[in-house]
């Protein structure tokens, strides 16, 4: 079997995550993952309080911080993908707005990522469910039932995450389960990685699954063959 993480953030990427790329590439080694989702947080509000660079650089920084894990994780056999963890512009949290929702972005290329950057914020769901259906994106939304966050069209989604990993949010995951189930959306488990203790979650794939590249794991999760990793 395959073991991925759908779910992770970096210290160079967010703000809160507080480990390494070089430091998650060793963990994950010896917790026995074959694969990464890099989903580090991708909206204006992290941009331009955690970037020290110019807008125009923002998805650069972006996509090399994604360079700099793959390239550690290698040296493990461990595959890494492009992923994103997206609010769309006006959703994102902010300290004068607390109430927020987000998006994990599966199937997007790197160079997908530098095509469409900002972009990909400044539009609204139905846009971006549009462009995601006739490029083979999956969109699934982030812990939907946890405090503070607002849920988003359901049908305008492929799936929702109903195993969030983090310990330290009441995630309501059997809440999003049973949504899941009612819409009939893909289900994704992930361990919301922000800290050394954080690892656990997941999803596991049949060998026969071929996972190489982002538009690989995109099937992955349409095919359902998936199994959650729940803590």
């Amino acid at each position: 079997m395959q073991k991925w993480e759908t779910h992770l953030h970096t210290v160079r990427g967010s703000s809160c995550g507080k480990v390494s790329a070089r430091k998650i590439a060793s963990l994950y080694s010896k917790a026995g993952y074959s694969g990464i989702v890099y989903t580090n947080h991708f909206n204006f509000a992290v941009f331009e309080r955690d970037y020290p660079c110019r807008k125009r650089n923002w998805v650069n920084r972006y996509v090399n911080e994604f360079k700099c894990l793959k390239n550690f994780c290698s040296d493990y056999n461990i595959k890494v993908l492009m992923g994103l963890e997206l609010s769309l512009k006006g959703q994102e949290k902010r300290f004068n707005r607390p109430n927020y929702s987000e998006i994990l972005l599966y199937g997007i290329s790197p160079e997908q990522v530098l095509e469409y950057g900002l972009d990909l914020i400044c539009q609204n769901q139905k846009n971006l469910y549009e462009l995601a259906e006739q490029k083979g994106w999956i969109l699934v939304q982030s812990h939907p039932f946890r405090e503070k966050v607002i849920p988003l069209d359901f049908s305008l989604l492929h799936g929702l995450e109903v195993c969030n990993g983090n310990p330290r949010h009441d995630n309501q995951n059997e809440k999003a389960e049973k949504m899941a189930d009612h819409f009939n959306l893909i289900k994704t488990s992930g361990s919301d990685f922000h800290q050394k203790n954080d690892i656990g979650c997941g999803m596991y794939f049949p060998d026969e699954v071929r996972i190489d590249n982002e538009s690989d794991f995109a099937r992955a999760l349409r095919s359902q063959k998936g199994e959650l990793i729940r803590r």
